[in-house]
């Protein structure tokens, strides 16, 4: 009897060491990347960019295995609109505020985010040229969000001069379709590498033109225009902007 009631306790206990960790509280890493990409998936037709700006993330009390966060955030949307026709689209801005969400297991194991994901106080304004946007992302207090990537440098855009922003870019063709194998980083130093580290060459920012020229690697040749810190162009159909 001693010996089944010993086996009895420690299967109880490994199975409950099983629960525990299966449905062990997500962090707040986790949270975020489910809950941004369900705002991704919520984007209105015809806006090309969704960036999610966190003010504040909070872990709320698990109750029966709904894992609770209180969320303080922006919402930045931009639409690129229909050049050919005059129309740079438009920048809006919302707030969520203090929302409350719950993070649980679907039935396949996979978590998920149940809440309220319309933002407040959504501000659109009409962007001025093409690749413009009406309310610059850097303005946004917070931390942006970027997969992969926990605890972003807080959103102000550093600047080597002016308006050239200096850190990741990719690079967006026709239809603002994002072209891969095109990213780059500018350093501080006046040197670009490709993202694989590998390729790079130097660079040379005029700001009185707000131009760009670039010096080996496989961008040489190339000199983007009209410098902000929303990017530049580097072709008619080519532009880079800073990675979000």
């Amino acid at each position: 009897m001693k010996r089944f009631i010993s086996r009895f306790v420690s299967m109880f206990l490994a199975f409950s060491w099983a629960i525990g960790h299966a449905y062990a509280q997500p962090s707040i890493e986790q949270f975020k990347q489910v809950f941004v990409k369900t705002m991704e998936q919520l984007k209105s037709e015809g806006y090309s960019r969704r960036n999610i700006v966190f003010v504040d993330v909070v872990k709320g009390t698990p109750s029966g295995g709904y894992y609770p966060f209180k969320v303080t955030a922006y919402v930045h949307d931009y639409a690129p609109g229909y050049p050919s026709n005059q129309y740079y689209g438009q920048t809006c801005l919302g707030k969520i505020e203090g929302y409350k969400y719950d993070m649980v297991k679907d039935d396949f194991g996979s978590w998920i985010v149940q809440g309220a994901f319309t933002a407040r106080d959504n501000n659109c304004k009409n962007n001025a040229s093409e690749g413009d946007e009406s309310i610059p992302l850097a303005s946004v207090p917070g931390k942006l969000y970027m997969p992969g990537k926990e605890d972003v440098k807080e959103n102000k855009m550093p600047v080597a001069t002016s308006n050239l922003y200096i850190g990741e870019y990719a690079c967006y063709g026709t239809g603002n379709r994002l072209m891969a194998g095109m990213g780059f980083t500018l350093k501080s130093n006046k040197t670009y590498v490709d993202l694989d580290n590998r390729r790079g060459g130097t660079y040379t920012y005029n700001a009185k033109n707000a131009t760009i020229a670039f010096t080996g690697g496989f961008l040489s040749g190339q000199v983007g225009k009209n410098v902000k810190p929303t990017g530049f162009q580097i072709s008619n159909t080519v532009t880079a902007a800073p990675w979000r």
